[in-house]
């Protein structure tokens, strides 16, 4: 991702979609990785203190936005932030 998620084309349908998708726990969850790039999904739900199988899941929704990327060296949020841009005219 290396800095720009813009650049690969992070998109939503809709409004409510990208809401469902950046929750507040999914927003805390890209915060700490991309301070603390995690080894595993385990490693990061112990450093978050939350269930492994809700960091599971988000994480793969994550993933599927385009806005966590994993690897065989772990977890990453390479990025400072990105914008949203809503269309008010469909």
């Amino acid at each position: 991702m290396s800095g720009d998620p813009q650049k690969y084309g992070i998109g939503f349908a809709d409004w409510e979609t990208m809401v469902r998708v950046l929750s507040a726990k999914r927003l805390e969850l890209l915060r700490h990785v991309h301070q603390h790039p995690a080894r595993n999904i385990r490693a990061l739900a112990e450093a978050l203190g939350r269930d492994y199988r809700r960091v599971h899941e988000d994480v793969k929704a994550l993933e599927a936005a385009g806005l966590l990327e994993r690897d065989k060296d772990g977890l990453r949020a390479e990025y400072d932030a990105f914008d949203a841009q809503v269309r008010v005219a469909l």
